[in-house]
């Protein structure tokens, strides 16, 4: 199976006063680990990620995570995907579209079109967003 873990997954995972926290460890390794998926996330959604990590346990932590996910982006077991023009491209395109959803960022549109071009479905994440665009996605629970 193939997840994509977007930096609410991260967030949540990383920070253990996150009130998702318990939850989102629980799927993680009950769910994701145990059943050798396939982790992608991008490098649009590290950015996001670390930027907030350095504000919520601080940058000692925050540099600590980043060294680990990077560590297991070389040893292959997480895909850290480029948001390359290409998708940068499609991302806009879908920002337009969905003109009727001005809260979704547009990180959030780069996921989308890699989740569409790598066929995932699966999304680790509690961002209602990920379902809100119709295109087949699900949040892992």
């Amino acid at each position: 199976m193939k997840v994509f873990v977007d930096t609410w997954g991260w967030v949540a995972l990383a920070d253990r006063t996150d009130p998702y926290h318990k939850e989102t460890e629980r799927i993680y390794k009950s769910q994701i680990l145990i059943e050798s998926s396939i982790i992608i996330t991008s490098d649009y959604i590290f950015s996001e990620t670390l930027t907030a990590l350095r504000t919520s346990i601080g940058h000692t932590e925050a540099i600590r995570w980043a060294t680990q996910l990077m560590d297991e982006v070389a040893n292959k077991t997480i895909t850290l995907m480029g948001i390359d023009e290409n998708i940068w491209h499609r991302a806009f395109h879908l920002l337009q579209r969905y003109s009727d959803k001005p809260t979704i960022s547009f990180v959030n549109f780069t996921s989308f079109v890699v989740m569409q071009e790598l066929q995932i479905t699966e999304v680790f994440s509690g961002d209602k967003h990920f379902e809100q665009v119709n295109l087949g996605f699900h949040l892992m629970k």
